[in-house]
């Protein structure tokens, strides 16, 4: 084989690796998990003896999901939760019901491409937003008066950023794992797993997310919303060894907010393991922040949480 002919033959198998590498990166951020049987064979809240209705949503582009609304008549306090990347409801069940144990309506929601939803590729939040108006628009609609805070899980915390920031009517947010800009997520992701420069990588599966959604990795910025927040309080919580989004990420967005603002660091936690590490703790936490900006009366409920428990 002459020299040039082994040269073409190298540039054409980095060239498919390149773009194979690249596909995969899309695969993993942006394409939904294919429907399983054992999507029908889940927990829901009556495993739990709470009083919801399961509720069929449409969003503003015509897709439809679920959701459930835990229902606590007479309490116009409403914690609307979002669940994280390629996240099904039912895994944030946990603080769900222990929010309305606490007084409040809660409702949890399903994304685009998620079981019991309409396939649709996920964007980050880009397109997620609108499930999100739907569930606001809803609760508004079923609750009297709603006074609505956000919670959010990694993705779904920027959900709650980018949805909040079209919606004045959002009252507080709780944002548990946050990354603050797309782009510089996916790089950081691809660096740590495969040793890679990420950034061309990135690139080329940014391309592919375009032609498929006409949306762009540069939409999803959560920083470029934040003053759009102001002056509403944002309750910032991440696992302080978490290795999918750093816990720089909250970091930034704390420090670029101007508003009222709170930061839990929780040591030794993975990504969204808050809860996880100490549950009693955690709810304690959440549902005193909405309490005190949602106008709840949960003093009954709520524990002492003593200093050194918080550092």
């Amino acid at each position: 084989m002459s020299p040039l002919a082994f040269g073409i033959l190298v540039a054409v198998g980095l060239a498919l690796l390149y773009v194979a590498v690249s596909f995969q990166v899309y695969r993993q951020a942006f394409l939904p998990p294919r429907p399983v049987w054992l999507d029908d064979f889940t927990f829901t809240p009556f495993e739990f003896q709470a009083d919801y209705e399961d509720v069929d949503l449409v969003a503003a582009d015509g897709i439809n999901f679920g959701a459930w609304h835990f229902r606590q008549p007479g309490s116009p306090q409403t914690v609307i939760v979002s669940g994280g990347h390629k996240g099904q409801r039912q895994g944030a069940m946990g603080i769900a019901v222990a929010l309305w144990r606490k007084g409040f309506n809660v409702i949890l929601y399903s994304y685009r491409g998620m079981p019991g939803s309409d396939r649709a590729p996920i964007t980050f939040g880009i397109k997620e937003v609108l499930e999100l108006q739907a569930v606001i628009a809803f609760a508004r609609k079923r609750i009297p008066n709603a006074r609505i805070g956000l919670l959010g899980y990694s993705m779904g915390a920027v959900v709650s950023l980018l949805g909040a920031a079209g919606e004045p009517g959002v009252q507080a947010l709780v944002l548990d794992s946050p990354f603050s800009d797309l782009r510089r997520l996916l790089v950081e992701n691809v660096r740590s797993g495969s040793k890679l420069p990420g950034t061309p990588f990135v690139w080329l599966a940014g391309l592919m997310f375009w032609l498929r959604t006409r949306s762009t990795l540069a939409a999803c910025r959560p920083l470029d919303v934040l003053s759009a927040l102001e002056p509403r309080p944002l309750f910032f919580i991440h696992g302080g060894a978490d290795a999918i989004t750093n816990v720089n990420h909250s970091r930034r967005l704390y420090d670029a907010y101007r508003g009222p603002r709170e930061i839990w660091i929780v040591q030794g936690a993975p990504h969204t393991g808050a809860y996880f590490a100490d549950r009693p703790l955690y709810v304690e936490r959440v549902a005193g922040f909405f309490a005190r900006h949602l106008g709840l009366d949960v003093s009954s409920h709520l524990r002492l949480v003593e200093e050194e428990e918080v550092s």
